[in-house]
């Protein structure tokens, strides 16, 4: 299935366009692949956090270093950094403070 196209114009940093049109690649596509994979981890980070929502209503605050373990773990699997822990360095902008404010945990 095709999905229908929509012209617009953005403006990139230089040394990103150089760097696909240097691998041959289609800027277009390329632009098309990054957005829709930033709104899918967006998604996950959203599912995220209302899982979060719902184990803090069941069972309190999510504040053990367990729960944090447990959270970082979560955030490597549905798109943050493997290697290290949950942070604002690795979230969606806000998204730390947003789940952090939503449990009484620091991300």
């Amino acid at each position: 299935m095709t999905l229908a196209k929509r012209k617009v114009s953005v403006t990139l940093d230089a040394d990103l366009v150089a760097a696909v049109e240097a691998a041959g690649e289609n800027l277009s596509a390329q632009v098309n692949t990054a957005l829709r994979d930033e709104l899918a981890r967006r998604r996950r980070h959203r599912a995220l956090g209302d899982m979060l929502d719902q184990l803090a209503a069941e069972r309190g605050a999510l504040d053990t270093a367990e729960d944090q373990e447990e959270i970082a773990r979560f955030m490597r699997l549905l798109g943050g950094t493997s290697d290290s822990p949950v942070s604002s360095s690795n979230a969606l902008p806000g998204a730390a403070d947003s789940v952090a404010g939503r449990h009484g945990t620091q991300l």
